[in-house]
């Protein structure tokens, strides 16, 4: 799911900057991705509301960081990439971690 997630920021900001049209956000297009893939495989909620929290924090923070030095696509790009990454990673570790508490308490 992270590789797609990289693909579709790649390539959707990679078109949208060779048309010359930086504001068709592509973030919300890999969100609903993400939902999507939660809805229909893994419907824990502890670890959706943790990824959705730090994938926000990620996203907003990096664009903040790498937009004066790369430029809005670019930086867009790579921070979106990054949130979806950090967000997938805290889903998977929520998700074990409370597998092991509901294994242990059995």
């Amino acid at each position: 799911m992270a590789v797609a997630c990289w693909a579709v920021s790649g390539l959707g900001y990679g078109v949208l900057a060779a048309l010359d049209e930086p504001h068709l956000p592509v973030a919300p297009l890999i969100g609903m991705g993400l939902v999507q893939w939660f809805w229909a495989r893994h419907r824990f909620w502890p670890a959706a509301v943790a990824a959705g929290l730090a994938g926000a924090a990620v996203l907003f923070a990096l664009v903040d960081v790498l937009r004066p030095g790369l430029g809005r696509s670019v930086a867009d790009a790579l921070a979106t990439g990054a949130a979806a990454t950090v967000a997938l990673a805290v889903f998977t570790l929520v998700g074990r971690g409370a597998g092991r508490h509901r294994d242990a308490a059995h």
